[in-house]
């Protein structure tokens, strides 16, 4: 028999306020407002349940509802469809693991590899790309919370690219499927886009990687994700609105954009908080806003912010850069402080900050400031390639998709200044891709290489030989790194098929062993003014069609080999090997057993390096 207590006793309320449930605290359940918010002054709100939903939702599809059914990309969103995302708070995490959410029926229906692989994947996912887009809530989390199946399914199809799966297609296609039957316009579902956009991206399918983008770009804003709102804004959500901001900007600088339009809306939101005190999941600290991470360089002490508030920095800069790049009409003051922000960036770094190659967790380098420091390298070729001496010295700078502004401009320093600026932005490129394995790194790490490729290549065709060579371990380096990234990244796999062509065409010369202070080859045209003409319309073509550039480098590469010159037999044999200079072995490369080197007497060809 109950005790008698039983019965007066307060039972547990229903649904808690959205204040007590992120705190984890007891809720009595008051209407406006409960207990606890009004002795502490809080802002009360109730969050409708959403149990029952998902059936709900299934039983007027199956009923032939046909307005239920949302497109992929190009939907038309409503404010009336868009739930603001700060009255959707995380639930509390002591009613966690009873969530189990349900797939949509048509997944169901395929024969995916689902079940066990399912936790594996998703393992692969958080230990192998997370931290290059920390957008998801931390791991433990993102296996407890209801979690939609359409992000589910885009993390599978990440993870499947990085498992090199024979299956990935159909993880691909799952992944579609589940962002189109999804009805919820919820902040789940603006990472589910914007996850999936930079996979497509990865893939070089980059026209519906737009696609993706732009809609998770528009139902943030109608969610307001860009906004300050109540404290309860969660840091995962945060973190997508950034997360946003960063990969538009860096769309809109690979497809020649001047601007982008997360650039053009209120940044309210809060920064996020440093990556380990994320994934503890803990005493988040309160975010602090844009205006008091501009004002640090006021403060007498040096104030230390999240990596990732640098790298969204970072962003902005290169912004600034977008919109006075290919302007021919810039004024001079203006392009000066564009100028001074990218070298200021550096200079207004913490010392915790400054070295990329810092121990941050178990030895590993911070991603995110690796991110940061290829973002402002990036943003440094575009706004001086185009005022620089190199664009007409080597046409191989011209319109490339990676660094795209093809119109030679009025320099605004001397054009040895711009020179001097790009050279240092591509050897810091070069130098960012030496620091630890490749594929630990974001996708977008491609896109760098490949313009930095570009560059040292043409700044090979200036400088005397002996300088020469240090260039060219660069591009030998990138060349390495780009194959590495290419056993993931099909972006980076036709980038570097390219990137060989122009290599072997450029590089194939014998080292010059005359005085230092004489001309190589190439220094004697570019004295001349006279440069081989090389076709690089296949940048272009890597937004439009991928698989056409692989065609083109292959059919590049049998064209050098028809277009040797017979009627100078000793200069095309000497064209073809190179000979080290007093019989010494050749610079050993990363990775490379010195027992696969040739030898003096048997010399070691670009040709056969660069086809390792």
């Amino acid at each position: 028999m109950p005790h008698p207590a039983a019965d007066t006793a307060p039972r547990p309320a229903a649904l808690a306020c959205a204040q007590c449930r992120s705190r984890h605290l007891k809720c009595d359940g008051g209407r406006p407002v409960c207990r606890r918010c009004a002795v502490e002054g809080c802002e009360c709100h109730y969050t409708p349940s959403r149990r029952g939903q998902r059936r709900r939702v299934q039983r007027r599809s199956s009923h032939g509802n046909g307005s239920a059914t949302a497109s992929v990309a190009g939907d038309d969103i409503s404010p009336s469809t868009a739930q603001p995302w700060t009255n959707q708070p995380w639930p509390g995490m002591d009613v966690l693991p009873a969530i189990h959410p349900l797939p949509p029926d048509g997944l169901l229906e395929q024969n995916l590899p689902l079940g066990d692989h399912d936790s594996t994947l998703t393992e692969l996912y958080f230990t192998n790309f997370h931290h290059s887009h920390p957008v998801l809530p931390p791991k433990i989390a993102y296996k407890a919370l209801p979690v939609p199946e359409c992000l589910r399914a885009v993390v599978r199809f990440i993870a499947s690219i990085l498992a090199s799966s024979p299956a990935v297609d159909t993880y691909k296609d799952a992944a579609c499927a589940a962002l189109k039957e999804d009805l919820s316009w919820t902040a789940f579902r603006v990472q589910a886009q914007l996850l999936f956009a930079i996979a497509l991206y990865s893939t070089n399918e980059q026209a519906e990687a737009q696609k993706y983008l732009q809609n998770a770009v528009d139902l943030a804003c109608l969610l307001g994700m860009n906004r300050a709102g109540h404290q309860l804004l969660e840091e995962s959500f945060r973190r997508t609105w950034w997360e946003l901001f960063i990969i538009e900007g860096m769309f809109a600088a690979l497809q020649k954009q001047a601007s982008f339009r997360c650039n053009t809306v209120e940044l309210g939101a809060g920064l996020p908080c440093e990556d380990p005190t994320f994934l503890s999941g803990v005493n988040l600290p309160k975010a602090p806003t844009l205006a008091q991470f501009d004002n640090r360089v006021f403060e007498d002490e040096d104030i230390s912010f999240s990596s990732y508030c640098y790298r969204i920095e970072a962003v902005r800069i290169l912004a600034r850069v977008l919109a006075v790049a290919e302007d021919p009409d810039v004024e001079k003051d203006e392009f000066t402080a564009v100028d001074n922000a990218l070298a200021g960036w550096r200079y207004h770094l913490p010392q915790c900050k400054a070295d990329i190659a810092r121990s941050q967790n178990a030895g590993e380098p911070d991603e995110l400031m690796f991110q940061a420091y290829l973002i402002i390298n990036n943003a440094t070729i575009m706004l001086h390639l185009p005022r620089s001496n190199l664009r007409s010295i080597h046409p191989l700078t011209t319109d490339t998709t990676c660094c795209p502004w093809s119109r030679p401009l009025a320099p605004t320093f001397s054009q040895h200044n711009h020179l001097m600026k790009v050279t240092a932005a591509s050897q810091g490129l070069s130098d960012l891709a030496a620091l630890r394995c490749a594929h630990d790194h974001t996708p977008f790490l491609a896109s760098g290489l490949i313009v930095a490729s570009l560059v040292q290549l043409s700044i090979c065709s200036l400088h005397a030989s002996h300088c020469i060579t240090q260039h060219r371990e660069r591009v030998m380096l990138m060349i390495g790194v780009l194959k590495s990234l290419g056993r993931i990244w099909p972006l980076a796999q036709s980038g570097l098929t390219q990137v060989r062509s122009h290599a072997k065409e450029v590089l194939q010369r014998p080292l010059d062993t005359t005085a230092a202070g004489s001309l190589d080859p190439a220094g004697e045209e570019a004295a001349n003014g006279e440069f081989t003409q090389i076709d690089i319309s296949w940048m272009d073509d890597l937004l439009q069609n991928p698989a056409s550039s692989v065609v083109h480098g292959a059919h590049l590469q049998q064209q050098q080999h028809s277009n040797q010159l017979p009627h100078h037999p000793q200069q095309q044999q000497h064209s073809h090997q190179l000979h080290p200079p007093h019989h010494q072995h050749p610079p050993l490369m990363m990775g490379q057993p010195s027992q696969h080197l040739s030898t003096a007497t048997t010399p070691l060809t670009y040709d056969s390096f660069l086809d390792m």
